[in-house]
């Protein structure tokens, strides 16, 4: 059976041909890129279980990967939700839209069956004992294995500050905040979403779209600040305004208030704005409740080696939980990455990991932008490739050295994104390329 991986989110379909759009993020069947198998190594036949922590991206990659290369171990995952894996890259859409969970979930209920995938909904991992090859589940039971694989993802950054707890006040990560939001939205008439990087803008779009008037605080002085240079952030910012949306660039939340409710939000600048729902999309914290006392070694999140590995030889981590040379990629790509390769180490598959390259995809309200790699020149021998059309907002930057590429920028020109990054990614040579490039000439990215 062939296997094709989508280029956005790290999607890996099997089948005689790419499927006519990506189930997780929506990309066409032509940015999928058939996979070379090459020649499969044997796992070790001795492994009877493999316990797996979350049921996101990383989780469910990895348990999709073990089936894949072992037809006998045990596979038991265990997920605070009670519902299967679906893609969250939805969930800021589905503020907007009357979509079910089915809609959003990659694979059925049969699909475990068939792939023997044992998932125990609604119970966390209550303790781990990783001198004991154990873990122990909110019920109190306790499940030997032989090897573990952490893939407890993200919990959106709740800022310290006063009323953060008011009712009014939400954060985006599952499938029942999307819902509750979507209801208290629906009763009300403003709205302030609380970070301007992806998924701020992408709530503040669906908001809008139903209607509300929305407002954006961001402390960076441009949106998207770990996707876009300034002047990508400013035309980004200078389109969505055209639509509706308020801005505050520079500038944190003091405190929020209101009489039983948040009514009120006031920021360092010294503004008050009035509003009834607020939504928090500022970042992530690896989600490491259920390690801290483990004995695992941990930073910002757990620390992994290249393999994916812990301190602790049987122990493995990926996704958004994992620390690799000091970066927690906290994209989706990326825990796809992570959770193949820690299932191959675990099954005695040597693989190394090498990070992945950056690539943020925002498909929003008729804004196409992707953004890989680099975003500025950091060395000397850097070069840089402008267009900016100020009519109609379309705006390249493309990072090079005379040979490779190694950023990219792309504001609402079509069809080039997934090309650029996959120059990128292979570091392929781009000499011969960069007259057209520098004359806006795209259609040379579609030549061989």
């Amino acid at each position: 059976m062939k296997k094709w991986r989508c280029r956005i989110c790290g999607y890996i379909h099997e089948g005689d041909k790419p499927p006519d759009y990506c189930p997780v993020c929506g990309a066409q069947s032509d940015e999928f890129d058939l996979q070379d198998e090459g020649e499969k190594q044997k796992s070790e036949e001795k492994l009877r279980r493999i316990i797996i922590i979350g049921n996101g991206a990383a989780g469910i990659e990895a348990a999709r990967t073990i089936r894949e290369y072992n037809k006998k171990v045990e596979i038991l995952i265990f997920s605070e939700e009670p519902y299967h894996f679906y893609s969250r890259i939805h969930l800021s859409t589905l503020l907007a839209e009357n979509s079910t969970l089915e809609n959003i979930q990659i694979y059925n209920s049969s699909w475990y069956q068939e792939q023997q995938i044992n998932v125990y909904l609604n119970n966390p991992v209550k303790s781990i004992f990783p001198l004991e090859n154990k873990i122990e589940d909110a019920q109190g039971r306790l499940y030997r294995y032989d090897k573990l694989i952490i893939a407890s993802g993200a919990l959106p950054f709740v800022p310290p500050v006063e009323g953060v707890n008011l009712p009014g006040i939400f954060t985006l990560r599952n499938f029942d905040q999307a819902q509750q939001i979507r209801t208290y939205a629906r009763q009300s008439k403003t709205a302030l979403v609380l970070g301007g990087g992806i998924l701020g803008i992408e709530i503040a779009s669906s908001l809008n779209k139903l209607g509300l008037e929305v407002s954006i605080i961001e402390r960076s002085d441009h949106l998207m600040p770990q996707q876009l240079d300034i002047q990508g952030g400013n035309i980004l910012k200078s389109i969505l305004e055209k639509r509706g949306i308020r801005f505050y660039l520079s500038v944190t939340i003091k405190k929020f208030s209101g009489d039983n409710k948040l009514q009120s939000v006031h920021l360092s600048s010294g503004e008050i704005i009035q509003t009834e729902l607020a939504i928090l999309a500022a970042g992530i914290s690896p989600n490491i409740k259920t390690t801290k006392d483990a004995q695992l070694e941990l930073n910002k999140g757990i620390l992994v080696n290249e393999h994916l590995q812990t301190n602790f030889e049987n122990v493995y981590a990926a996704g958004d939980v994992a620390e690799f040379q000091e970066t927690i990629a906290g994209i989706w790509p990326a825990a796809v990455d992570q959770g193949i390769i820690a299932a191959k180490n675990a099954l005695g598959i040597n693989v190394s990991y090498q990070g992945s390259t950056p690539l943020h995809i925002l498909k929003v309200a008729g804004i196409e932008l992707t953004s890989v790699g680099q975003k500025y020149k950091n060395i000397s021998t850097d070069k840089e490739i402008i267009h900016f059309n100020e009519q109609d907002g379309k705006y390249v930057k493309l990072i090079h050295n005379g040979k490779i590429l190694s950023g990219a920028v792309v504001l609402d020109v079509s069809g080039i994104g997934f090309r650029l990054e996959k120059l990128i990614k292979n570091k392929s040579s781009i000499f011969e390329k960069i007259s057209y490039l520098e004359k806006g000439d795209w259609s040379v990215l579609k030549k061989k």
